[in-house]
């Protein structure tokens, strides 16, 4: 009760809900966040859909579809996140195309270790372009606090290029989803040039010293900004969505990898529906569920 308060009653963008009751009692509900999607200039309705229950003896009953049709039909687009293949495969049966995949992990590049010959050369590589790339990021300074940075409008609303179409976040957005998560304790790291802000890093801990991390700058600094703090933070790593974006990370020297799970969406409307899978959906996070 208290993750599912918190991830939608208490959610900046409202909430919706769907449920399925057998006589007096519930036994299946979707909750989903109401949302603008953004294609082309046109502005449509969007049902962002994180969790989806149904009691166990009632399983394969088609309950899950009916909510999801439910949900379907009431706004333009309804889009699923954090899917494995598995699940992708299930969205598919009830109409859902895969809309994007977070097939990429990124994580800050090392000294390279004996492997085999192949992943040998990829690692020298980027650790060649890591070494090389450290100069064009000098002069910047990282300021690491407990609390959401006051940071420009653009390094919300500039995250990615023309082509894509990502999550654009508000600073309320970010207080909700970080500061005052219930279990989970988060750091912000604001990279600066003199007295400019060029942008900021989420960074939840992890072992070792390792940190993950959900990025806020403009897409032309975003190198520049990540190299500052996985300088001053320690290891860092997370995970996006975009041939674009892993370019850019690659020439920058990080360590890029495929990842597995899906965002799956669907529409009623034919030309909506195709554009899911013809637009580039991109996500920037630091653990699973960061795209919410």
């Amino acid at each position: 009760p208290g993750w599912f308060e918190w991830q939608y009653v208490d959610n900046p963008d409202g909430c919706d809900v769907r449920v399925c009751y057998a006589g007096p009692r519930l036994v299946g509900a979707s909750g989903f966040i109401p949302c603008t999607v953004i294609v082309d200039g046109v502005r449509r309705r969007a049902a962002f859909s994180t969790a989806t229950m149904v009691a166990p003896a009632f399983r394969r009953r088609g309950l899950g579809r009916a909510i999801h049709e439910a949900r379907s039909a009431d706004y333009d687009v309804a889009l699923s996140s954090g899917q494995s293949e598995a699940n992708a495969q299930v969205y598919r049966s009830i109409g859902a195309v895969a809309a994007g995949a977070y097939r990429q992990c990124l994580a800050q590049t090392r000294a390279p270790r004996v492997r085999p010959r192949p992943r040998v050369a990829r690692e020298v590589l980027s650790w060649l372009r890591w070494r090389m790339s450290a100069r064009s990021f000098a002069g910047l300074d990282v300021r690491i606090e407990d609390d959401p940075p006051d940071v420009p409008d653009h390094c919300y609303a500039r995250r990615f290029d023309e082509r894509a179409i990502g999550p654009v976040w508000t600073p309320e957005h970010v207080v909700w989803r970080y500061a005052r998560h219930p279990y989970l304790d988060y750091r912000f790291a604001t990279v600066l040039r003199g007295r400019e802000r060029l942008g900021f890093a989420v960074l939840r801990p992890n072992a070792r010293g390792h940190a993950l991390v959900d990025l806020y700058a403009p897409r032309a600094v975003q190198p520049a900004v990540l190299r500052a703090v996985a300088r001053a933070a320690g290891p860092v790593s997370g995970q996006f969505t975009g041939a674009s974006l892993d370019r850019v990370f690659r020439a920058a020297g990080w360590t890029t990898w495929r990842a597995s799970h899906r965002l799956v969406g669907k529409s009623n409307d034919p030309e909506l529906h195709r554009a899911l899978t013809e637009r580039s959906w991109c996500f920037f996070g630091g653990d699973s569920d960061a795209d919410r």
